[in-house]
């Protein structure tokens, strides 16, 4: 599924009007209709008569009238409350309310709310997806009325209130139960807390021509389960776990064995066929008892320490002519032996590595590191990470990580930036997709253990770089709300996640098998 910034929106409805000749007047109409025709289905289920639809002067306002006009056409008894004078409306949107005045429609100009709102449903179209700021009064008081009047609410584009490119409210904003977007949907209706806001989304096609999309970057994609099944990769009847690829796993230290384990198990759950995991050898009493299914590889120590010495390298580069995947990070320590590991390991690779953790520490210090990696690479960093790698402040990255990802998303040319949150952000070149499985629950410790351990598998069984990313965050945030569904998101733990991945598997195995 494509969705779009707001101004390549407004891009695609200019091309629209100028280029393709369809009227602006046209579009709104499509809109208002799409809005109805939703509202409608739900006043249906509801038993519903009487709508309420607050517009604001713009044309979100304008498809609010649209969408009145038909209701009203389809017999229900439409109220509308302008939050603005109707001297106040152009272009469009004045036509619109002109044509609503005349079929009869009430209009009510207000500045607060009002008193009662005796209605089975409220449609808001105050604001649409270029709000930006803070939302002032009479408005602020309005939306609270809405919030508070226990009443289904339906949206124009985007509950108002929600910055249409970010996701962040003006300090309050409408709570949809559904929302109906127009041609594509919007940024704001996938990070947080728009996505919590828009409730059910509906997209409705105004008429834009889809080959116009084509011609903008870069381009943004949410995953959606057929398209996840159709990137998995294939199985055969008489495959043996050569077949199913092999990948080695450097990891752990002392007090971090589960990371390496996590990693490992998980690795396998995607369907791998050997994971090889190279570990410091004081920690063999450790992982000999627990990762029973990986095969372990143990590493030369630094002295009195139980994190790899340089002595490793030479059994790592052994196993990397064997292997068709590497992953080095999870739980690896940072002594500054360990660190020159990981910097050697990155200019020696040449098979489909994954870095992330304390590789990703490592290789954060060495200005310069990323042009000089010959394999193709994932990186999987989250916010804090990814501010210590480019430099800058976690601040920055944490108040808008789909900026900070465009913006240095180049600096990792030959490879995929995985950017964890909530949505996770993959980016490679002009393409940008944003995951939408996952919840709270993931906030744990070894969850990212397990995300690592899925995308390496699949990088073994010989899926690109991005598409990898794309799965391991589908399944690995798949697997997380079922084990949120089973335990609650409260009391989960990353071993829960790895136990649910077989029914995440089933789940979108099921689709690949209908399609």
């Amino acid at each position: 599924m494509e969705i779009v910034t707001n101004s390549i929106m407004r891009a695609l409805d200019r091309k629209a009007i100028d280029e393709i000749g369809i009227p602006g007047e046209q579009l709104m109409e499509e809109a208002g209709k799409g809005v109805a025709d939703v509202a409608d289905m739900f006043l249906k289920e509801i038993g519903g008569k009487k709508v309420a639809i607050f517009c604001g002067k713009g044309n979100n306002g304008g498809d609010g009238f649209v969408a009145a006009r038909h209701l009203g056409g389809k017999g229900y008894s439409v109220d509308v409350f302008l939050v603005a004078r109707m001297d106040e409306l152009k272009g469009d949107a004045r036509l619109n309310l002109e044509r609503a005045v005349k079929l009869g429609i009430p209009v009510h100009e207000i500045d607060t709310p009002p008193v009662k709102l005796d209605f089975e449903m409220i449609i808001d179209a105050m604001f649409g997806t270029g709000f930006k700021g803070k939302v002032k009064n009479p408005y602020r008081n309005i939306i609270d009325k809405i919030n508070n009047a226990n009443i289904p609410v339906v949206s124009v584009d985007i509950p108002s209130g929600i910055d249409g490119d970010t996701g962040q409210d003006g300090g309050t904003s409408v709570y949809a139960d559904a929302t109906v977007t127009f041609a594509y949907p919007k940024l704001g209706h996938i990070f947080y807390p728009g996505r919590e806001r828009t409730g059910e989304l509906y997209t409705v096609d105004i008429g834009i021509p889809p080959e116009l999309i084509e011609e903008t970057s870069p381009r943004f994609f949410v995953d959606e389960p057929e398209e996840v099944a159709c990137l998995l990769p294939r199985r055969f009847p008489d495959m043996h776990k050569g077949d199913a690829g092999k990948v080695l796993i450097v990891a752990g230290s002392k007090g971090m064995t589960g990371a390496a384990h996590l990693s490992a198990i998980s690795c396998l759950r995607s369907g791998a066929g050997l994971a090889y995991l190279a570990v410091p050898e004081g920690l063999a009493p450790v992982l000999e008892m627990k990762a029973t299914e990986a095969v372990k590889v143990y590493l030369p120590n630094i002295k009195n320490k139980f994190t790899i010495s340089l002595r490793s390298l030479g059994v790592i580069y052994e196993y990397l002519s064997s292997v068709d995947a590497l992953i080095i990070g999870p739980g690896l320590g940072r002594h500054h032996e360990t660190r020159e590991v990981v910097l050697r390991v990155a200019e020696r690779t040449t098979i489909p590595t994954l870095f992330d953790a304390d590789a990703l520490f490592a290789l954060a210090k060495e200005r310069g590191i990323w042009e000089k990696i010959k394999a193709p690479y994932i990186i999987t960093p989250h916010s804090g990470e990814f501010a210590r790698i480019i430099d800058v402040p976690v601040e920055k990255v944490s108040a808008n990580r789909l900026r900070s990802a465009l913006e240095y998303k180049d600096m990792f040319a030959g490879g995929v930036l995985l950017l964890k949150g909530n949505p996770t952000i993959i980016a490679q070149g002009d393409k940008v997709y944003l995951n939408p499985t996952g919840n709270d629950g993931m906030a744990t410790a070894g969850s990212g253990d397990v995300l690592s351990g899925l995308i390496g598998g699949f990088l073994a069984q010989g899926c690109s770089p991005l598409d990898s990313a794309r799965l391991g965050a589908y399944i690995h945030g798949l697997a997380g709300d079922i084990a949120a569904e089973r335990l609650t998101a409260r009391a989960m733990i990353a071993g829960d996640i790895v136990l649910a991945i077989s029914d995440a598997f089933a789940k979108i195995e099921e689709l690949a098998s209908e399609g």
